[in-house]
């Protein structure tokens, strides 16, 4: 059996779909990805032809609605509605990110199409110890809040997703690393950066 998702929610202020599936994988995706990689025949079609999904940025997705018991469909604001969702193609795109963003931004640039703004926001966190067992996640794809946010920022977005976020995710007990490098709070995040988080416990004093 597919994973399925436990969580399904839309963040129509950062544009992101934020999915947490049964198996422990979570992903924050954005609406411009599954737009550009929507699994309806018409984008299949354009892709086989070779032609590239451009200009889809700053689209949002409208409403969502299920399909069966096994998907979704998803309704954008630039009118296109014909994607079927399968958890098994949210399980997918969101496990291949890296490898399908990576090809389009190669397809754009060989077409001398301008990749500057097409979702360079994008980073990998990693929970550990009791921060993925307390928030029932190890690995999540999170869209970046603005332009090269500091840790601090990023940690304040994290820590809206919910009472246990906010919770778990003291800023004065947790390390942060960026890229296996120690981080400050002012530190800047940058499209593809690794951002790992480790409690640190608290010192048991007179013992």
């Amino acid at each position: 059996m597919p994973p399925t998702p436990e969580e399904l929610k839309l963040d129509r202020a950062a544009r992101v779909l934020r999915v947490r599936f049964d198996d422990g994988a979570a992903f924050d995706l954005s609406c411009e990805y599954l737009r550009v990689f929507s699994p309806s025949a018409e984008v299949k079609a354009a892709r086989a032809r070779g032609d590239v999904v451009t200009d889809k940025e700053h689209v949002n997705i409208e409403r969502i609605e299920p399909y069966g018991t096994y998907a979704v469909r998803l309704y954008f604001d630039d009118g296109h509605d014909t994607g079927i969702y399968s958890w098994e193609t949210l399980h997918r795109l969101g496990r291949d990110f890296r490898d399908n963003w990576r090809r389009y931004r190669e397809e754009l640039a060989a077409r001398d199409v301008s990749a500057d703004e097409h979702g360079e926001r994008i980073i990998t966190v990693l929970l550990f110890a009791t921060l993925a067992e307390r928030l029932d996640a190890e690995r999540l794809e999170v869209a970046l809040p603005g332009d090269k946010p500091t840790v601090a920022e990023f940690l304040h977005q994290l820590r809206r997703r919910g009472a246990d976020w906010k919770e778990a995710l003291d800023p004065g007990l947790t390390t942060v690393t960026v890229n296996r490098q120690f981080a400050e709070p002012t530190t800047r995040l940058r499209h593809g950066d690794e951002v790992s988080l480790t409690p640190i416990y608290p010192s048991r004093k007179g013992v």
